[in-house]
């Protein structure tokens, strides 16, 4: 079953030394109103999410059977970390009188992906998962899951991330970004669903344990890289992409280098392998911000890969969709 990206958007801040401005203005995205006690990370999503859908945020959500198949699963690693600094600040110098209700709902990981499903109307499935850096493609791989086994006919992948307060420091910063992903063939016409982007030809979520001097398993690392190799169908060039914070390049660079290896075996190149290898700035966003990227008709074929210092990676192939057997 091929599936395919048919809406993207993306909302993310970038170094701007000496600024004063808040880089992200809730009213241009989202309207007037209807955001005010809403968490930032919930405010990126949501801009980020209605734009890969082609909504405003104040059209009404979709109802009927169409709903019952739409779902929604978001990544996060840092969404609510603010959250729960400020609430455990002000409980232990005020008590519980100085937290406000309407903030209450911010203390819930779920909550930027909820306030999504409600507003789009998704009613299949709202789902939240927090592995640190590689959520935003987990959230890929459980979409296509859930509409390869049927549980869906359109999901929205998205991840949102507020970074901690040093952020600029540590050089993490805010961001959220989405695809709209269906199964070709379903529900014609359902939220989101336009001329296709691009294909997801397929997706990997494993662990790379360490060996016993500390570098990852070579055998792991090999079995492993033959699989993602094979996300995506042989071809003169293939781009690849692995995205992992600083303190897991060096593993970064192995997977590289073994995924280099694998693709050559099945009688194809990737392009570029020196500038394979880029920073997770956006937390947990960081692979869905190169997703949007890549999902642009004319890229070519693609692997995309976040690796977290634990040594968890999520890998997706990415394949041109745009030809007249997609139409």
């Amino acid at each position: 079953m091929s599936v395919l990206i048919t809406g993207v958007g993306a909302v993310a801040e970038q170094p701007r030394p000496g600024a004063e401005a808040p880089w992200f203005d809730p009213a241009a995205h989202l309207g007037r109103r209807g955001w005010k006690y809403l968490t930032p990370a919930t405010r990126y999503l949501l801009a980020a999410g209605n734009e890969a859908l082609g909504r405003r945020h104040d059209d009404p959500p979709l109802t009927g059977a169409a709903a019952e198949r739409f779902g929604v699963v978001t990544g996060t690693q840092y969404a609510i970390t603010r959250v729960h600094r400020r609430m455990d600040a002000v409980l232990s110098a005020e008590g519980v009188r100085g937290i406000s209700p309407a903030e209450v709902p911010g203390f819930s990981m779920n909550t930027p992906g909820s306030q999504l499903a409600i507003s789009a109307g998704a009613r299949a499935f709202s789902v939240t998962l927090t592995n640190p850096v590689t959520a935003g493609l987990e959230a890929v791989h459980f979409a296509v899951t859930a509409l390869r086994t049927g549980r869906a006919d359109v999901v929205v992948a998205a991840a949102a991330d507020q970074a901690p307060e040093d952020h600029g420091g540590g050089g993490e910063y805010d961001a959220a970004a989405a695809v709209v992903l269906s199964a070709r063939g379903r529900a014609p016409g359902t939220a989101g669903v336009g001329r296709p982007l691009a294909e997801v030809t397929g997706v990997l979520s494993r662990f790379l344990p360490p060996a016993p001097a500390g570098d990852p398993d070579a055998a792991a690392l090999e079995r492993h890289a033959a699989r993602i190799a094979a996300l995506v169908p042989a071809s003169a060039a293939t781009g690849l992409l692995v995205v992992a914070p600083p303190a897991a390049t060096p593993l970064a660079l192995a997977v590289r280098d073994a995924v280099v290896k694998a693709v050559a075996a099945t009688g194809s190149t990737v392009r570029d392998p020196a500038e394979a290898v880029r920073e997770a700035r956006h937390c947990a966003v960081s692979g869905l911000l190169e997703l949007v990227a890549l999902a642009r008709p004319g890229a070519g074929p693609a692997l995309l890969i976040s690796v977290s210092e634990s040594g968890h990676l999520t890998a997706t192939g990415i394949g041109n969709a745009v030809g007249p057997e997609f139409t």
